[in-house]
């Protein structure tokens, strides 16, 4: 494979994973980027998509088609949905959905099917030490991971800033003037 086409495939599978996670591309791969946890989740997905699928050219059409759908100039919205739609074919909907799970717990889901005696389950194993602390899900909490911080020891000692936009509470302090 040509640097170039390596290359093509991090940018689709960038902007595939930022359409698909609702993240913008600047928080998948930002500029500055010590932790480059894209680096080690393509590789990943590659080669594990392909073993659970048995389709060696499947990643390939899903970055292709990502690719085709961004070019044909239709929303990120309207480009998850495509990306997500039945029509596409099960493994394909299926590496996609992974590739969410992926992005926001650092782990990679393992589909149990069902049984006679019990439900279908999903579980979910870690990918490396850095994908857990990369993962999407802590700064959607607004969080860090346990053990991992960039804080100083002792920080929690003290109530954190104040979140709520100034225009919110400037909205709720004249509601609450009125009762």
């Amino acid at each position: 494979m040509s640097d170039n086409s390596i290359e093509k495939n991090m940018d689709n599978f960038i902007g595939l994973s930022a359409v698909l996670t609702g993240f913008s591309t600047e928080i998948i791969a930002p500029g500055l980027d010590v932790v480059d946890i894209k680096s080690e989740y393509l590789p990943f997905f590659t080669k594990t998509v392909t073993e659970e699928s048995g389709d060696a050219n499947l990643v390939n059409n899903i970055l292709q088609e990502f690719a085709s759908l961004k070019n044909s100039g239709l929303s990120d919205q309207q480009i998850g949905e495509a990306m997500l739609s039945l029509s596409n074919g099960d493994q394909f909907v299926l590496a996609c959905r992974k590739l969410i799970f992926m992005w926001y717990s650092g782990a990679w889901p393992t589909i149990i099917p069902a049984t006679e005696d019990k439900p279908a389950s999903t579980v979910s194993n870690l990918i490396s030490a850095k994908s857990y602390t990369a993962g999407l899900a802590w700064q959607v909490m607004q969080s860090h991971p346990m053990g991992d911080s960039n804080y100083r020891y002792g920080y929690w000692a003290t109530p954190p800033p104040h979140s709520v936009p100034t225009q919110v509470k400037e909205h709720n302090d004249e509601k609450s003037s009125e009762l």
